[in-house]
């Protein structure tokens, strides 16, 4: 049980961290939502690519059990294959283009753009790529790194629903055995 001195401190921790309070600020919490679109709830269509790769999956069963843990499985694998090719697409965006995003028009971006040790990477980010070539790569990759980095919680979550519906159809193989 809380003491009346915890209670109290926690409800003045709470009023420094209630979130946003500008216009502004609301705005760039909603954008962060938005950004890549990975994070949003999709609908499970049933593609062509998906049937085949669930069958792969169900390995010929018929049981309808199996055969949705195998839609699963696939689902789960075309949204890597999908987190794969955005990886791809971010780093040859910034091989051609020295950016992912260009820098937000916010004055307080900009000013930190300025004191930033990197600026003039920041300003025009091409000015200070390499020419082409494997150095170029090297250095699109980097620019990329702290994007990219952000789809390890997607792969994660979508290893961990793969290899769950797989530990699942076996499971059942093992019970219909």
């Amino acid at each position: 049980m809380a003491t009346p001195a915890q209670i109290a401190a926690n409800q003045q921790n709470a009023k420094k961290s209630s979130g946003p309070k500008t216009t502004l600020g609301k705005q760039r919490s909603r954008d962060n939502a938005r950004r890549h679109g990975l994070a949003a709830a999709r609908p499970r269509e049933t593609t062509p690519e998906m049937e085949k790769l669930s069958q792969l999956f169900a390995q010929g069963s018929a049981d309808p059990l199996i055969i949705e843990h195998a839609r699963e499985a696939a689902d789960a694998e075309l949204e890597l294959a999908t987190l794969k090719m955005t990886r791809v697409a971010w780093i040859e965006r910034v091989y051609v283009f020295g950016y992912i995003e260009r820098p937000s028009r916010n004055p307080d971006d900009i000013r930190r753009m300025f004191f930033a040790p990197n600026w003039q990477e920041l300003l025009d980010p091409s000015s200070t790529m390499p020419p082409f070539g494997p150095a170029r790569l090297a250095e699109a990759i980097r620019r990329a790194l702290p994007e990219t980095a952000k789809l390890a919680r997607y792969e994660t979550r979508a290893l961990a629903r793969r290899d769950r519906a797989i530990r699942a159809i076996v499971r059942h193989s093992k019970k219909r055995s």
